[in-house]
């Protein structure tokens, strides 16, 4: 007979472990203190999870997940690279003002090197990479010199720092305006062209 899922456990499990990775990062995050902030077992969390690497493996695919599926559907809606690059950003400053935790969650991951994503994850991305290096291309709108690795770098690291840095007030600007993303896509576009 298949188990059932308590929702509202497994959702105040994922807040718990998104909130004290973001705290903490991945090291100073444990099976027990994320089942004690959610008020669970750790047994509970055992039933679904085979361990820490399990469950923050699957909170990460589910985060950056989002981010693929809108790079896929921004490459069959727009015609050109820089018209996705300023989508993209719009979608990720969307989930930051909206769920903040979720971005910091990304970046904390993204610079932890206890911590690595998926082999299945990784093809993904390069993939979708690749993808947007043939329609620039394709466009003569950038070089055909770039690597899948620095789509990525320009399409959702750069992004996500700049967002951070904002976050902490590293500069004095705390949140982000349409021209911010208007100048962030002039920076990223040029970098790549």
């Amino acid at each position: 007979m298949p188990r059932l899922v308590d929702e509202t456990k497994m959702h105040r499990i994922k807040d718990a472990a998104i909130e004290l990775i973001v705290k903490n990062g991945y090291g100073g995050a444990s099976i027990s203190s994320i089942a004690k902030k959610a008020g669970v077992a750790e047994g509970y969390l055992y039933r679904y999870y085979n361990g820490k690497q399990d469950l923050i493996t699957d909170l990460l695919y589910s985060r950056v997940n989002v981010l693929i599926q809108e790079l896929e559907l921004l490459l069959v809606s727009c015609s050109d690279v820089k018209s996705l690059l300023f989508q993209m950003y719009q979608r990720i400053f969307e989930i930051a003002d909206n769920q903040p935790e979720h971005i910091k969650f990304i970046h904390v991951l993204m610079h932890d090197y206890n911590f690595q994503i998926s082999d299945e994850q990784r093809k993904q991305i390069k993939m979708i990479c690749s993808k947007v290096i043939a329609k620039g291309i394709s466009n003569k709108e950038i070089n055909p010199n770039i690597t899948e690795e620095e789509i990525y770098l320009m399409t959702v690291v750069y992004p996500i720092e700049m967002i951070n840095m904002r976050m902490k007030n590293f500069f004095g600007n705390k949140k982000w305006l349409n021209t911010d993303i208007i100048r962030l896509t002039d920076f990223c576009f040029n970098a790549i062209k």
